[in-house]
């Protein structure tokens, strides 16, 4: 009985090594048992694990048959931003929206400065202040503020808005297709008051955001194209006007829901997967048109009325940042903040300096 035994356990030895062996013959391979359906392939929040060029491969996209191979074999913006654990979907990266709620799990400090003009010789100033710290490949939180200088003809009123605290759940993601969904819970309590906009004690967010890039289509004139919503439920607990942040007037809408829509054209992804020779300025460009739309739930009076704006964008992507411009135009039901803003939006991906450090940015 103990010969067949340590026969068996000779036998059970020498497959764990074969297997060990195997592992180390093909590192950059999964057994398909052991994979996991959702991360194989980084997805949006995983990362390759080098700098290689950006090939189909199992879990990137495939383009169509009938498309341009992926361009050369020599280091890209995209390749770079892959390497540094930004996250993707497939060889689709996303623009880091300036209106859309953003659904990439990733590591990344975002300043979003504003100027904008209202009726009656009023201007104000924004900026937002956003850090986000991915903790697996699925899940990231965020803390952020609001600073806002408001300039009358009368008075200046300053200060911050707000302290936010919200988590990011990555819910679906298909690689081939160029799909995520994330769902986000946040909520932002009041600092500065109602002087700079915000009179609710409390206000609680939903959004379920969706990601659709278009690398499935069969012109790789149309692939560069890509899809970004999110729809909200925006629950106030208090009396009060909405965040001026919101540029949604002055109406206390109460429980709204909120729907924001991107369309992006990636310059960068008809360059660098496509293989479209263009000067490498232009290679780095990404322009876009956003929007949002507030409607009124609550019986206050205002049900129903409607508020939004329109935001035009070009915006510049590289290996560890994104710099955006934009002019956004407001519209609806509150005629006192018809105004015009200018924006100049930034985001940092601090997962690239982790990396350089000696430190691994994206862990999962």
């Amino acid at each position: 009985m103990s010969t067949r035994f340590c026969a068996m356990l000779r036998r059970t030895l020498c497959f764990a090594a074969l297997s060990f062996s195997a592992i180390l013959v093909f590192p950059g391979r999964t057994l398909p048992v052991l994979a996991d359906p959702v991360s194989q392939g980084g997805g949006s929040g995983s990362a390759p694990a080098s700098a290689a060029p950006v090939t189909p491969s199992a879990g990137a996209m495939t383009p169509p048959v009938g498309s341009s191979p992926v361009a050369g074999t020599a280091s890209n913006t995209t390749t770079g931003m892959l390497a540094s654990g930004l996250a993707h979907a497939g060889n689709r990266i996303f623009l880091e929206p300036i209106i859309v709620k953003d659904g990439d799990i990733d590591n990344q400090l975002t300043l979003m400065p504003a100027f904008g003009g209202m009726p009656g010789g009023s201007s104000a100033f924004t900026t937002p202040v956003m850090l986000e710290k991915r903790l697996t490949h699925h899940f990231s939180v965020r803390v952020d503020t609001h600073y806002m200088a408001l300039w009358t003809p009368l008075k200046t009123y300053a200060g911050f808005q707000y302290a936010g605290l919200q988590g990011k759940l990555l819910l679906y993601e298909n690689d081939p297709h160029e799909i995520f969904t994330t769902f986000i819970m946040r909520g932002i309590t009041p600092v500065g008051g109602s002087a700079v906009g915000q009179g609710n004690p409390f206000t609680l967010y939903s959004y379920l955001v969706f990601n659709k890039g278009l690398g499935d289509l069969s012109s790789k004139y149309l692939r560069p194209f890509a899809l970004q919503t999110d729809i909200a439920g925006i629950v106030p607990f208090g009396n009060g006007p909405m965040p001026l942040s919101d540029f949604m007037g002055t109406y206390d809408f109460g429980n709204s829901f909120r729907f924001d829509g991107a369309l992006e054209y990636s310059l960068m992804y008809l360059h660098d997967i496509e293989g479209v020779k263009m000067p490498d300025f232009l290679a780095h460009l990404t322009p876009a048109v956003e929007s949002r739309t507030l409607v009124n739930l609550s019986n206050n009076g205002y049900y129903g009325l409607t508020e939004g704006y329109l935001s035009y964008e070009m915006n510049y992507q590289a290996d560890w940042y994104q710099v955006s411009v934009a002019y956004q135009q407001p519209y609806g039901a509150d005629s006192s903040f018809m105004g015009q803003r200018y924006v100049l939006y930034t985001t940092f991906f601090y997962g690239w300096l982790l990396k350089k450090m000696g430190y691994h940015s994206t862990p999962y």
